[in-house]
């Protein structure tokens, strides 16, 4: 199955081949009401903690085309696809093979047409991956990213996401369940620019068992960024069904890292 034009309003691609891993187990508070496990388990009647690896799916992927046809990538005509790969699942689980994760580096780092937004809770394994395996980081055109709901997850991972040699280190703080001050990991003094944070994600959940919401939180930490020239996306507001626009002083921002 070819990957699909997505409906995640920050990548362009998604789903298809890009998910040659499906399945996850809960890791954290933002695992409650996990997307992915409502699909698997309510729409395919699978278990979601049964993790599949798909390697044919990823064979594909090297040769997969993404073009615009009349629909600009979310950067603009002519600018590089973002593509998430591994959406059903957590390209870093402890039940993905060393061999299965290095294998989908070196297919997305020749894929340098493409950019990739890798995301995961699992920011253990990914330091001790870029340590152990990588020599000189992740491909330039392979975006590290973590999950940051509330202020716990916050000071777990971020200080590790920092470290991880990647050109782009991104936050999916979503679903963000509390008020969350990033400014401090966003830049620090006397740390090198080489640990900077690059973009923040940041949105709500939706279905009828959303928990609560405040866009004040979405505004405080659009006004960190703002101070410390760290892109924002605003992904969505809290609402019964998804894609309700998250309004920033009645405005929807979108921005990209550079």
């Amino acid at each position: 199955m070819a990957v699909r034009r997505s409906n995640i309003g920050w990548c362009d691609f998604s789903g298809g081949d890009a998910n040659f891993i499906i399945g996850c187990t809960p890791k954290s508070e933002g695992c409650q009401n996990c997307y992915a496990r409502r699909i698997i388990e309510g729409r395919l009647g699978r278990d979601f903690s049964d993790v599949r690896l798909y390697p044919k799916k990823l064979h594909r992927l090297a040769k997969t085309k993404f073009e615009e046809n009349g629909i600009p990538f979310r950067r603009g005509p002519g600018s590089r696809p973002i593509v998430f790969p591994c959406d059903l699942s957590d390209l870093f689980h402890p039940n993905v093979p060393d061999d299965l994760i290095l294998e989908g580096l070196r297919i997305m780092g020749q894929r340098d047409d493409v950019d990739w937004a890798v995301l995961t809770k699992r920011v253990r394994r990914l330091a001790y991956f870029d340590l152990v395996h990588l020599y000189e980081g992740f491909p330039p055109n392979v975006w590290i990213g973590t999950t940051v709901e509330n202020r716990k997850r916050a000071e777990e991972r971020i200080p590790i996401l920092r470290k991880v040699r990647a050109k782009v280190r991104w936050l999916s703080m979503e679903p963000l369940l509390e008020d969350v001050n990033v400014d401090f990991y966003l830049k620090q003094r006397n740390r090198p620019r080489s640990e900077n944070v690059h973009w923040v994600i940041v949105g709500a959940e939706s279905g009828s068992d959303r928990r609560p919401f405040d866009v004040s939180w979405a505004r405080s930490i659009y006004a960190e960024c703002k101070a410390t020239g760290v892109a924002f996306f605003g992904k969505q507001d809290s609402g019964s069904r998804p894609g309700v626009p998250l309004l920033i002083d009645g405005r929807e921002i979108k921005e990209f890292p550079a």
